[in-house]
């Protein structure tokens, strides 16, 4: 189940998509955006997410902001709703080291020239080019890990 659900968040933060999930062995559903999918310093898998609708243990009116556990996440399913991206406000660059997704709007800041009055197109496309292949290398790299991990639980 747990390789299952890591692909639904992952696509739902990279496609910025709201997600009904149920927790922690709980029958109530949460409406959640989630904006950052990462391996915690526990070796744990998570979801930084802002909680939107739906049931809260502490009793807390939505919206906030909430780390879910994705061990502990029981069920998930995609919405067709979308979100605008925004940084989670407890996550640190030392937390995204161990990226595995997460929701933006656009390509990340690209520096600008130190020549302000001659643009270097060159540049920011060469930046903008190692963006994306990181990407590219990332999902590649997500997607063979849920794969052995599939292979691994079902005996194959």
């Amino acid at each position: 189940m747990i390789p299952v659900v890591l692909k639904l968040l992952s696509k739902a933060a990279k496609e910025r998509r709201r997600a009904a999930i149920r927790y922690d062995g709980q029958h109530h559903l949460r409406v959640v955006e989630p904006h950052v999918v990462y391996m915690d310093s526990d070796g744990g898998v998570v979801a930084e997410c802002y909680q939107v609708k739906g049931y809260s243990t502490a009793g807390k009116p939505a919206p906030f902001w909430k780390t879910f556990r994705i061990t502990k996440i029981d069920a998930v399913f995609l919405l067709s709703t979308t979100f605008e991206a925004q940084k989670p406000k407890n996550l640190t660059l030392r937390k995204s080291r161990h990226l595995i997704a997460m929701a933006y709007d656009r390509p990340p800041t690209i520096p600008a020239p130190k020549n302000r009055l001659q643009p270097q197109p060159r540049h920011q496309e060469n930046l903008l080019k190692q963006t994306r292949n990181w990407w590219t290398q990332a999902e590649s790299a997500i997607d063979g890990f849920l794969s052995d991990e599939y292979h691994h639980s079902s005996g194959h």
